[in-house]
């Protein structure tokens, strides 16, 4: 969906279906053949799994053929966890989240791979905005080495100058909103080296017997 050796920044408020999107995007590159890294910081991995299967993806399956890896900084204490799930110990360890994402991206096979990180929201609100500008740039600089990363990020929970920062080190910017009638709507504010007409364009999750499961639908321009 987005080019390679590239990085998005998916903007939106609580209820747009940023954790869908971003769910539905590793759906999208697991049929194509691409691998994924995807990196949970608001929903534990079963979420990430059981949305995955409403996008016709058996998530389990692809872990255990290392096509993808989930790299967990949701879970907290003493819990059990599989072989296949990379946790990160401490969320507020920045460096420690560079070297999990690093050791998913080994671990499929390394390049080319797709990282989808969901979302770091969290991770700024704990640290300040230099330095959550620092872990973007080199989150963003290893990454594209290997591939592409998509990062999302709430919008009522960080201030309009820290999105901005955020957006200034990505090389694309997608935005999501809700509107008064809860109708859902996406634009592409910003893609690097693209021309784009940055209209509102209304979309959904809808089931799609095609697919044998939920696809997002392009509902048209606004």
């Amino acid at each position: 969906m987005f080019p390679d050796n590239f990085s998005v920044l998916v903007i939106g408020d609580q209820g747009t279906g940023m954790f869908e999107f971003c769910c539905y995007l590793g759906a999208s590159y697991l049929k194509a053949g691409e691998r994924v890294v995807f990196v949970n910081t608001s929903t534990p991995p079963d979420s990430v799994r059981r949305q995955m299967t409403e996008f016709g993806i058996n998530a389990f399956d692809f872990e255990l053929e290392d096509k993808l890896v989930m790299v967990d900084c949701y879970t907290r204490g003493q819990v059990h966890m599989t072989d296949i799930t990379i946790r990160v110990r401490d969320i507020n360890n920045l460096e420690e989240v560079i070297q999990r994402v690093t050791e998913g991206i080994i671990k499929v096979g390394g390049a080319p791979v797709k990282v989808i990180f969901h979302s770091v929201t969290p991770l700024h609100v704990e640290h300040e905005d230099e330095i959550m500008q620092e872990f973007m740039e080199a989150l963003s600089s290893m990454v594209k080495i290997s591939g592409s990363m998509t990062c999302s990020v709430h919008r009522g929970a960080l201030s309009d100058d820290q999105i901005a920062g955020l957006s200034s080190s990505a090389d694309g910017v997608l935005e999501m909103k809700v509107d008064e009638s809860f109708k859902r709507f996406v634009r592409i504010r910003k893609l690097k080296g693209t021309r784009i007409s940055p209209k509102w364009v209304p979309f959904e999750f809808e089931r799609d017997e095609a697919v044998d499961g939920t696809s997002l639908i392009w509902k048209g321009s606004r």
